[in-house]
């Protein structure tokens, strides 16, 4: 039970809420729109507002976190988690004195827009950094996978829109227009607004960078590993997804909205087809091996590609730091031996992937990635992690860099833990620069998984300082660290600048060997 002393009241635009003061304030599982369950399910989210007639009534008790959204489990995939009423949002605050007016920083999680939620441990914002940063910080829980991504011709010709498909991207829309709206009262500045998005939380600021709909909701941006490939069309996911249908049993729309939840994840196509289980990821690309998409251009919540949005000069223009981890996979890698691997073992599953493209391209990435000096593990980490994230998001980068007034930064991650870290539990001890590192850093929760050492520590203060500098002035606090094409940060337990990061690589992998199109999607 929380005593009547340990709670506070504010305003909202839907009238009162209690929360609870700690070591800062916490206000958790505030609903910003209506369950879309039954005939909501595969529809616009609709905002809980005055206007629409959906505030409560009495004294709202934000005092436990919401609902997960519903997803297979992430460590036994046989079990589901959660429920479709899942559209809560979580508020971390130093103040609610209106005045104050700090910068807000709204997290987007990620979990291949497959799991987890606003609230998992260890990846999400905390009352220790909303009082060690003085931000006001706001997570929030979005549609996923089918529940938020599903395109299907029987639902966009049920559509007002005529569209399908992106409802997880319509809910992050309607938290970042509850939190313009509402957090002034939780003493943020609704004109300092950074978003910020790790994984496929990146993908979804990537996203609403090319969305109408995002003009005016943030003033910052931050991309932490986002899968930089987001061009798949409303036609072609319709067709890819016709297979959920099939599996469904379903044939009108009535009949997929009355699907019990667990029919619905049954149904996803997670391992034929578009392979939505996308397991290939953690892994070199074959040659003509493809996943299918979730996020698309449904040409309603994302008209165009983003590349192509840019160009024509149709972007939220704002400050954007890009950043990605030298060994992205470690964490997660197809290969639960991988730390045991020799150097034969290395040179044989390179030459088995990689051949696929033409012996000499096997041949250039043993030479790019030669088997000396270091594990097999970090050069496997490594080279999967260029091709498939670090030079990929170069290009992202460069593209935004030629289209935005705004300034672009990016950044690569070198540094290390200090002892191997199972990531979110999984069995793969990570000793490298895995995937998350600098969001766990920034956070602050290196400690929940390992006892902190001075390498650490240092780590984790270098990406809050220079971090909370671009949040407050739109640039990094390191004055040498300058724009993307002038140069890249490498961060480590000291920040270093360089023209580029593995340049002969990417130029290699990304224009010689042409592997752009096996870059991450989501």
């Amino acid at each position: 039970m929380v005593g009547a002393e340990q709670t506070i009241v504010i305003s909202t635009e839907c009238g009162l809420i209690q929360g609870i003061k700690d070591k800062s304030y916490v206000f958790k599982g505030i609903p910003y729109a209506l369950p879309p369950v039954r005939n909501r399910r595969w529809n616009q989210p609709i905002p809980v507002s005055r206007e629409v007639g959906t505030c409560w009534q009495r004294i709202y008790p934000a005092l436990k976190f919401g609902n997960t959204c519903a997803q297979k489990n992430p460590l036994n995939e046989s079990l589901t988690l959660g429920s479709e009423d899942c559209l809560y949002l979580n508020v971390w605050t130093p103040t609610v004195t209106k005045s104050d007016k700090l910068p807000v920083m709204v997290y987007i999680h990620g979990g291949s827009l497959q799991f987890a939620n606003g609230n998992w441990p260890t990846y999400c914002p905390t009352e220790s950094l909303a009082m060690e940063t003085d931000i006001v910080h706001v997570s929030f829980n979005y549609r996923l996978h089918a529940f938020g991504f599903m395109a299907l011709d029987i639902l966009s010709a049920a559509s007002g829109t005529k569209t399908s498909g992106n409802y997880g991207f319509m809910d992050q829309l309607a938290a970042l227009q509850w939190v313009k709206a509402n957090i002034e009262n939780f003493g943020g500045d609704p004109n300092k607004i950074t978003l910020y998005g790790q994984s496929s939380g990146g993908t979804s600021v990537f996203a609403l960078l090319a969305s109408p709909f995002s003009n005016g909701l943030f003033q910052r941006a931050w991309m932490l590993s986002a899968s930089p490939i987001l061009n798949k069309t409303l036609e072609d996911a319709s067709r890819d997804n016709r297979v959920f249908l099939e599996r469904s049993g379903c044939s009108t729309v009535q009949c997929l909205y009355d699907l019990p939840v667990d029919d619905v994840i049954k149904a996803v196509p997670w391992n034929i087809y578009p392979f939505w289980a996308m397991t290939d990821q953690g892994n070199l690309p074959v040659k003509g091996q493809f996943d299918g998409a979730m996020a698309i251009v449904d040409g309603y919540i994302i008209p165009h590609p983003p590349f192509e949005a840019w160009e024509m000069g149709k972007t939220i223009d704002v400050p954007l730091m890009i950043g990605t981890t030298g060994q992205e996979i470690d964490y997660q890698p197809s290969y639960n031996d991988l730390y045991n691997w020799t150097w034969s073992h290395y040179e044989n599953v390179v030459t088995a992937k990689l051949g696929t493209f033409g012996l000499d391209v096997a041949k250039r990435a043993l030479e790019l990635y030669p088997m000396y000096n270091v594990t097999p593990e970090y050069q496997f980490t490594s080279l999967v992690s260029d091709i498939r994230v670090t030079c990929p998001n170069d290009i992202l980068t460069m593209k935004a860099a030629k289209s935005f007034k705004s300034p672009v930064y990016r950044y690569v991650v070198t540094s290390a833990p200090s002892a191997p870290i199972h990531l979110f539990g999984l069995p793969f001890p990570a000793r490298y620069s895995m995937h998350a590192w600098d969001m766990l850093a920034f956070f602050g929760t290196i400690g929940d998984y390992i006892a902190v050492q001075q390498s650490d520590k240092m780590f984790s203060d270098l990406v809050r300082r220079e971090m909370l500098s671009f949040v407050h002035t739109g640039k990094p606090f390191t004055e040498t660290w300058g724009t993307f094409g002038d140069s890249v940060a490498i961060l480590n337990t000291t920040l270093s600048v360089a023209k580029y990061y593995h340049e002969t690589e990417c130029q290699y992998w990304m224009n010689a060997a042409k592997l752009w199109p096996y870059a991450w999607i989501n």
